[in-house]
């Protein structure tokens, strides 16, 4: 029976020690699993904004039904505002989860680098005192490029933590002090600038829509008469004679009387759309919340496209009758 020489025993042990490293790192911290927890903290995060604004939206939804307070506690007493604070716990609890995952990872792989490394150094050491060197002995050589495989996949788990972002290290870790910041802000936006009248109450939506209508009409009467005034077939030929003259020259007076009319409820309606405009942008929440929202939404499009269609047939006539006083 033929003798093993001591360094290819010291071969065999230094291969089951592969061998078993390999196992542990597949089955414990492979590269892949951080990879994948760095992922879904990532969508997670995604999730939890996505929840955290549904949460901020409900307050206002609760203060709309009577629910009063200052605290997030105060608002417990409303189901859609229990259920989205539930919601948006659960993505910082689940995100904290896979905080403390990849970080239990990382530690598994930085323990078995450690030993690892010292067991691949010391197999190189004593290969070499024996003679066996890599470029020679294609056992050794084997084992030496396994081993670095298995040595560089620990060196992405165990770095896989240190390279995590604080936005996803830290989401939700504080949860008093988000739960509490985000109802303030809430609180503090919808106090901000309370809704107008004119959007609020319906006998007021009424009246501005009624308004609205108003001022767009006369706006529409007196552009089209200063049009009509001015109309360019009117003015291709100016007449030779004074009075010809002077009866055209009386139009384009009567058209700017017209314009000046017609810019007064302009301005109006103009100051109308300026502060529905603003109640969207600032109250956005308050009006998604409202159970009127559909009344609110409507009444801001029909003035805002109201506002549109003056301004857009002032400006035509305007223009019409500053070519028609040119000619003169």
């Amino acid at each position: 029976m033929p003798s093993i020489e001591p360094w290819e025993l010291k071969a065999k042990i230094f291969e089951k020690k592969c061998v078993a490293m390999e196992k542990e790192v597949a089955k414990l911290c492979p590269p892949a699993n951080a990879t994948a927890l760095k992922a879904r903290m990532k969508s997670n995060r995604k999730m939890a904004y996505d929840r955290e604004d549904k949460l901020s939206e409900s307050i206002p939804a609760a203060i709309k039904k009577g629910v009063t307070g200052k605290k997030w506690k105060d608002f417990l007493a409303d189901k859609d505002f229990k259920k989205a604070l539930a919601d948006w716990e659960a993505s910082l609890g689940e995100q904290q989860a896979l905080v403390k995952s990849l970080e239990d990872l990382s530690a598994d792989a930085r323990k078995r680098f450690q030993e690892f490394k010292r067991a691949r150094d010391d197999f190189e050491k004593e290969m070499k005192k024996a003679g066996q060197a890599e470029r020679t002995n294609k056992s050794v050589k084997k084992w030496m490029d396994k081993s670095a495989a298995i040595l560089t996949d620990l060196t992405t788990s165990k770095d896989a933590f240190g390279t995590l972002q604080a936005k996803d290290a830290f989401f939700g870790a504080n949860l008093k002090k988000s739960r509490d910041v985000i109802v303030t802000k809430a609180l503090k936006e919808g106090k901000g600038d309370e809704l107008p009248d004119m959007l609020l109450e319906n006998p007021k939506r009424q009246q501005t829509d009624n308004k609205a209508k108003r001022l767009a009409r006369n706006i529409e009467k007196f552009t089209s008469h200063a049009n009509m005034l001015c109309a360019k077939e009117k003015f291709a030929t100016i007449p030779a004679d004074v009075p010809g003259k002077k009866d055209l020259e009386k139009d384009v007076q009567t058209a700017k009387a017209c314009l000046k009319k017609a810019s007064e409820h302009l301005k109006t309606l103009e100051g109308l759309n300026k502060e529905l405009q603003a109640a969207k942008k600032k109250q956005a929440k308050l009006i998604a919340a409202h159970n009127e929202q559909g009344k609110m939404n409507s009444l801001i499009k029909s003035v805002a496209d109201q506002h549109k269609a003056g301004e857009d047939a002032f400006n035509a006539a305007e223009d019409l009758v500053e070519e028609a006083d040119s000619k003169l």
